[in-house]
C-alpha cells in the first residue's frame, strides 16, 4: 500500500527559499477568497454612504423648525415640501425628504408641518387670497431657507408653473 504524502505543517518556501511572511499569507488568503473580499468591500461602501447621508440629514424629515440644522439655514439650502394650507401666519408645508428606497420602506416618518413665512413679504388678506388662488393644496413646492425666528422659517418660495 502506498501511503499518501504527508502535508507539511508549514507552508512551502518562496522562490528564494524563505518561508512566506504575514503579508504573503494574507495576500494568498484574499486571492483564494476573492468573492468574499469583494462582497465585504461593497457592503462596507454602502454602509459608509448610508452613514454619510444620515449624518448630513438629507434623508431626515423635518417637522419643526428646530429640527433643521443651523448649517442648512446658513448655506441657504433648498428643501422640497407639500403645501398643506395657507394661514394668516404663513404657509404650512410638510417637508418631503430625499427618499432612499432601502431606508424609507422600513422607517416610520414623523408627522408635522413647517411654518414658512415668505421673506420680505407682509402677508395681507388680499395676498393670502392671491396665494390660495395660485397655489393648490398638496402642491409640491421648493423653499430656500434664509432664516429662522421662533417656530417660523423665512424662505424664498420656488414654484414650478406649468403653462
Amino acid at each position: 500500500m502506498a501511503g499518501q504524502p504527508a502535508t507539511p505543517a508549514t507552508p512551502p518556501p518562496n522562490r528564494d527559499g524563505a518561508a512566506p511572511n504575514v503579508v504573503a499569507r494574507i495576500s494568498q488568503w484574499a486571492d483564494d477568497h476573492l468573492r468574499l473580499v469583494r462582497n465585504i468591500s461593497t457592503v462596507m461602501a454602502m454602509a459608509g454612504v448610508m452613514l454619510l447621508l444620515r449624518s448630513v440629514r438629507l434623508t431626515s424629515k423635518f417637522t419643526r423648525s428646530s429640527d433643521i440644522p443651523v448649517e442648512f439655514i446658513r448655506k441657504n439650502v433648498k428643501l422640497r415640501g407639500r403645501l398643506h394650507r395657507i394661514t394668516e401666519n404663513g404657509l404650512e408645508i410638510e417637508h418631503i425628504p430625499i427618499a432612499l428606497p432601502a431606508i424609507s420602506s422600513w422607517r416610520k416618518e414623523p408627522c408635522g408641518v413647517l411654518l414658512i413665512k415668505l421673506a420680505g413679504v407682509e402677508l395681507t388678506e388680499t395676498g393670502k387670497v392671491w396665494l390660495q388662488k395660485e397655489l393648490k393644496p398638496s402642491q409640491v413646492l421648493w423653499f430656500q431657507l434664509l432664516g429662522k425666528e421662533n417656530s417660523a422659517l423665512f424662505c424664498y418660495l420656488l414654484v414650478n408653473k406649468i403653462f
